[in-house]
């Protein structure tokens, strides 16, 4: 009889998208935005002319990431992760160098499409294909690494900016990617359990052939056996297009407020250094929301908890709107941060709880063009409305309907029932 191991090599692939979550957010908003101001004080360019490059990129990420979802289901995520990392770390390298704004939008361009278009969508499927009964706690878990990220990196890039300049902090967030995440992936990251004579969730071989309903995910609150749709199958389901819509809406908001954050809040009278620790508060906060949102995902319905959490953004962006000092910005933090981290996760798991994990790679290839879109589309609008207006106050009200608005879909967003 096969002796189960110890520890399920699934805990290892966590292990490895944890930091490659964390070293993804040196191309994530909140990171970006500590660059903002000191690129746009030395060339004098405008907001929405450095929002425009993330935009371009964004979209052309989305497109790309349509073709690199299949290829993560079929032959995995290493060599994919690995490659994306190399080149990514090599770009922000050389982006120290730039003295013109078409140097900007060449390096721009090119590394926003890594990380929506490669290394996004290979985080978001890897760990799922490892796990069912305990993805809640798996991907809660992994997604922590973007969580301490986007505390952590925007600091440490605010700290080499003001010792050194934004060019030198720029070389150190390359260096930094590259550390965090080359060898992990290259010695440790592997496609699925089956692979390596697994099953998910760590289950003994010989017991394939008596899954039982509880050994899949709970939808809508109730044990359901695993499901397998086809990305055809899926496109089938109407439920498919409520999960797009609300999530773009959600992303567009999102990631709007994370490019803005930092200049909103030197805007309002806070410090770059006060600005910086209220977006590492910001990103803190989401980790014990990311894990209990992953465990209460378990035994809850995913889709009544997103509309909670929606609801509760969307109260996060109206605090937001009344930042004036470092205590309004910190409230803001402590509620926007929570339901943000918990958000991010619950879009991760309720596309794998209905739709399951064989062909996830495919499904999230097809739903992230029209995310990275309203990704792309979210910094501009709200760098375009601070250059017409001169603040941000009305793309905030936009960035709240919308949230609601997402909420009410999630409330009616059954899960699918797959043709016989």
């Amino acid at each position: 009889m096969r002796r189960k191991p110890r520890l399920y090599y699934g805990w290892v692939i966590v292990g490895v998208i944890f930091l490659t979550s964390l070293a993804a957010t040196v191309q994530l908003n909140p990171t970006i935005s500590v660059f903002v101001k000191p690129i746009t004080m030395e060339f004098g360019w405008s907001r929405s002319a450095l929002a425009g490059a993330l935009t371009i990129g964004t979209i052309l990420g989305g497109i790309l990431a349509a073709a690199v979802g299949p290829l993560v289901d079929r032959f995995g995520g290493r060599w994919v992760l690995f490659g994306g990392f190399l080149v990514l770390g090599g770009l922000l390298i050389a982006f120290s160098f730039i003295n013109a704004l078409w140097h900007f939008y060449a390096i721009a361009i090119t590394t926003r499409m890594l990380i929506q278009g490669v290394i996004g969508i290979t985080n978001n499927v890897a760990v799922a294909k490892w796990f069912v009964r305990q993805r809640g706690r798996a991907v809660g878990l992994a997604s922590l690494g973007q969580r301490v990220g986007n505390g952590v990196t925007p600091y440490f890039a605010q700290a080499f900016i003001g010792a050194h300049g934004w060019r030198t902090a720029i070389v150190a967030v390359g260096l930094y990617a590259w550390g965090l995440s080359l060898a992990p992936v290259l010695l440790w990251l592997r496609r699925q359990p089956e692979d390596m004579g697994l099953l998910a969730d760590g289950a003994p071989p010989e017991r394939d052939g008596a899954r039982t309903a509880s050994a899949g995910p709970r939808v809508d609150g109730a044990a359901q056996p695993e499901v397998s749709f086809t990305l055809r199958e899926a496109l089938r389901a109407p439920v498919f297009y409520v999960l797009l819509v609300s999530a773009a809406f959600s992303v567009f908001a999102g990631a709007g407020i994370n490019f803005n954050m930092q200049p909103l809040f030197t805007d309002r009278g806070l410090s770059a250094s006060q600005g910086a620790l209220v977006i590492a508060i910001w990103s803190f906060t989401g980790i014990p929301a990311s894990v209990i949102a992953g465990l209460l995902a378990e035994r809850l319905a995913g889709r009544h908890m997103l509309a909670l959490i929606y609801l509760g953004v969307a109260g996060g962006i109206v605090l937001l709107t009344q930042v004036n000092s470092m205590n309004s910005a910190l409230l803001f933090a402590l509620v926007h941060g929570s339901f943000f981290g918990g958000m991010l996760l619950l879009q991760n798991l309720i596309y794998a709880d209905y739709f399951g994990r064989r062909s996830l790679g495919s499904i999230r290839g097809f739903t992230t063009p029209f995310q990275m879109a309203a990704n792309a589309v979210g910094p501009l609008a709200g760098a375009l409305v601070y250059d017409l207006t001169g603040g941000y106050t009305p793309i905030l009200v936009v960035f709240t309907a919308l949230m609601a608005v997402s909420a009410l879909a999630m409330v009616v967003a059954k899960p699918p029932v797959r043709a016989a």
